[in-house]
């Protein structure tokens, strides 16, 4: 069977111009219409000049007036196309362009399952900077499966030690996902983005990926929040069988 490859990426944040006060540490948005477009095309192209065919958007597209170009941006390089949402995402503004057969209906969130080859795929909702207890209760019964698990959401279920995770950006409730996660008997792999830094944690039988972010980044290892601008990227997932590889491709400002 021939390798299956994904290109995952998040947070783009179209139209936001991030602003970061240096005292206080607080992060906020200006609009700005051009804002990170550039970027995003460049990726988009970088995966199409590659072969790859799939794309997963980990959320956050950015400003709601931006929501109709990206969703144009991406049809028109014909890809396989899913997405979670994000905590600037608005489950009534992306549905207006985003149809998929597997979400659940009558419920205003984004949240749904695929199986593909050896793999289930989940897909849950946290642009409430939670997760629902309609979610939980539907992630229960889907994670009742003989396939290998990759799960999709926008923010880290694992903590990352970052000062970001201190400043009222992580999960809520996510020790409840963690528990539910941890106990099923396999392993389940993690992809998330929110934090704008790439890495890896393992705690018992999940794995997570963060991923960067197509707009900027935030420095993992430092005392205090601090911005990069310069850096933007994505992540590639290759799928043979059972077995899972990823790499990460980061590219400098344009």
């Amino acid at each position: 069977m021939a390798d299956q490859t994904i290109a995952y990426l998040t947070d783009a944040h179209l139209g936001q111009k991030i602003i970061l006060d240096q005292e206080t540490g607080m992060m906020r948005y200006t609009q700005n219409t051009e804002e990170h477009k550039d970027k995003l095309k460049f990726i988009l192209k970088d995966i199409a000049s590659n072969g790859v065919t799939e794309i997963i958007f980990g959320g956050d597209i950015g400003a709601q007036k931006a929501n109709q170009w990206f969703f144009k941006t991406i049809d028109e390089f014909n890809f396989k196309f899913l997405m979670v949402l994000g905590n600037h995402d608005s489950y009534q503004q992306v549905s207006q362009y985003y149809k998929n057969e597997h979400r659940n209906e009558p419920d205003d969130e984004l949240y749904y399952a695929d199986e593909e080859g050896q793999f289930k795929f989940i897909y849950l909702d946290s642009s409430s900077n939670a997760v629902s207890q309609n979610q939980l209760n539907w992630l229960l019964q889907e994670l009742d499966t003989d396939k290998e698990i990759l799960l999709f959401i926008h923010h880290p279920v694992l903590e990352i030690e970052t000062p970001l995770d201190k400043v009222g950006a992580a999960l809520k409730g996510r020790d409840e996902i963690k528990r539910i996660l941890s106990g099923v008997q396999k392993d389940i792999v993690v992809f998330c983005g929110h934090y704008h830094m790439t890495d890896e944690l393992i705690a018992g039988n999940i794995r997570q990926y963060s991923s960067p972010a197509c707009s900027y980044q935030i420095e993992k290892l430092s005392e205090k929040i601090e911005i990069d601008t310069s850096s933007f990227g994505y992540r590639l997932i290759t799928i043979n069988g059972r077995q899972l590889s990823t790499e990460v491709k980061l590219f400098k400002s344009l």
